[in-house]
């Protein structure tokens, strides 16, 4: 982890080369937009020698970097003023550079605004395109001279100027769009693209993994991927690990890493890695925790550490156990439909655990409160109609029990190689399956306890194949 702090930059557009640079690939730093994606602001007023006007060159401009790379642009037909900073992308020809004078050589500038970002480079929050009036353009493909043809091309200067928009630095080592100096390469190079989809595909540089309600035990080490890796640029080396979770209604949501050796950092997220929460200190010891309150949607939890430890007790290596709990007014999703023997079915499921009478659900509970945990299965128009059957489970650590016809649980290890049945019906559009109520864990002896529910259902015609939740309902009781 490594903060970064805000700023603005200003980078020019000159007619011919100031200075030699070593030969690299694209040039990139990390800032970029959040979720690759900005609208802009077109409407420039005026034709071209050539007969096209100056808007039909920008959008057209606009829209090679949208097909051809991974950012979108947005397009709104509208004129702003590019000086002003107003939180709005806008273009424009203009006498001078926002009050102050133009460089003799300049023909466009791109001005961007950064925010700082919890993770990684700043994040670019504005910019705005202003096109220097005094020098003579024109609109025409092939090389930048051309006998009878008078002014320069000004869609190579929209192109290279939108580079910087998107986050592209300078790159003089290779046939470039984004030259220093304007220059016969009159359509974005594959350097162009390349530095792009580099800049905005973070994310699938790291092993993203499911985010499970309960507990976890993980840990990182020199074999994870990096902040650096995750946001492509910045420099913070820390090692991280990415949860991916989904939220099908209001949640609030709470976590915890415990280490004894790790210093640990929690992260939250939403997918387009915009942060939402972070906790780096919330004890004296190597430990992390947050909590928040989520409208539904996709997040990202990540576990962090820093790229030099801070608490003198704790590393930036080592193992962690994450816990993770829920709450909120409705039934949980529980992701897409599984099935035992590689099987499609367009199922969805829905549960939740209540000790409330199903004013709340949750996964985190005490062991003397009394507890009703049920499931809803959507079962697929294909299947509905059918003769089949339903199955409940619950996961004890290695130990897999089934609920059976009379509704108790049967440990497994008793029926080997035998998917118990919870009920033989005619499959309806939606199954309510019921697996505890008033279930009170203290008065069963426990006082401490995780529990992994899964629920499916199969057909008669092919008793062999289960479609069942891919999400487990997480019970997690704690100790009165």
């Amino acid at each position: 982890m490594k903060l970064i702090s805000y700023s603005l930059i200003v980078i020019t557009l000159l007619l011919s080369l100031s200075c030699s640079r070593i030969l690299y690939a694209y040039e990139i730093d990390g800032r970029k937009w959040i979720g690759g994606t900005t609208d802009f602001y077109v409407d420039i007023q005026g034709i071209a020698p050539s007969g096209i006007t100056w808007n039909t060159a920008f959008i057209a401009a606009m829209n090679d970097w949208s097909e051809e790379t991974l950012f979108d642009f947005n397009l709104i037909q509208q004129a702003i003023d590019p000086c002003l900073s107003d939180g709005l992308n806008g273009v424009e020809f203009t006498s001078d550079l926002c009050g102050s004078e133009f460089g003799e050589r300049t023909l466009a500038v791109t001005l961007n605004k950064f925010r700082s970002q919890i993770l990684g480079s700043p994040a670019i929050t504005e910019a705005d395109i202003v096109i220097n009036q005094s020098k003579e353009f024109n609109i025409y493909d092939g090389r930048l001279i051309q006998s009878g043809i008078q002014g320069l091309d000004f869609r190579r200067v929209a192109l290279h100027e939108l580079g910087h928009v998107i986050g592209l630095d300078h790159e003089d080592g290779l046939p470039s769009m984004m030259s220093s100096s304007i220059g016969n390469i009159d359509r974005i190079t594959e350097d162009d693209i390349t530095g792009v989809n580099a800049l905005y595909s973070g994310l699938s540089n790291c092993n993203i993994k499911q985010l499970r309600f309960g507990s976890v035990a993980d840990g990182l080490s020199d074999a994870d991927c990096t902040v650096d890796d995750l946001t492509v640029g910045g420099g913070d080396t820390s090692y991280i690990d990415l949860y991916r979770f989904e939220l099908s209604n209001p949640t609030t949501v709470n976590f915890s890493m415990s280490s004894s050796t790790l210093d640990s950092v929690l992260i939250l997220s939403d997918q387009n890695l915009r942060y939402l929460a972070y906790d780096d200190k919330s004890s004296e010891l190597c430990d992390s925790s947050l909590s928040k309150s989520l409208p539904a949607g996709s997040y990202f939890l990540l576990s962090n550490t820093y790229d030099v430890p801070v608490k003198e007790t704790c590393g930036n290596t080592g193992d962690y156990v994450l816990t993770a709990s829920y709450s909120s007014n409705k039934k949980a999703g529980l992701g897409n439909s599984a099935s035992l023997n590689g099987g499609f079915a367009n199922a969805s499921f829905v549960g939740g655990i209540s000790a409330d009478n199903g004013q709340n659900f949750g996964n985190h509970f005490r062991a003397n409160q009394s507890l009703d945990i049920s499931a809803t299965i959507n079962v697929d128009p294909a299947h509905q109609g059918q003769s089949g059957f339903l199955v409940a489970a619950a996961i004890v650590g290695e130990q897999i029990l089934f609920l059976n016809e009379n509704g108790e649980f049967v440990d497994s290890a008793a029926f080997p190689g035998i998917i118990v049945k919870h009920r033989n019906l005619l499959l309806s559009a939606e199954e309510l399956i019921t697996l505890a109520t008033n279930l009170i864990p203290a008065d069963l002896g426990i006082q401490e306890i995780e529990v992994d529910f899964y629920t499916g259902y199969g057909l008669d015609s092919d008793p062999e194949e289960l479609y069942f939740n891919q999400l487990p309902m997480n019970l997690t009781v704690s100790p009165q």
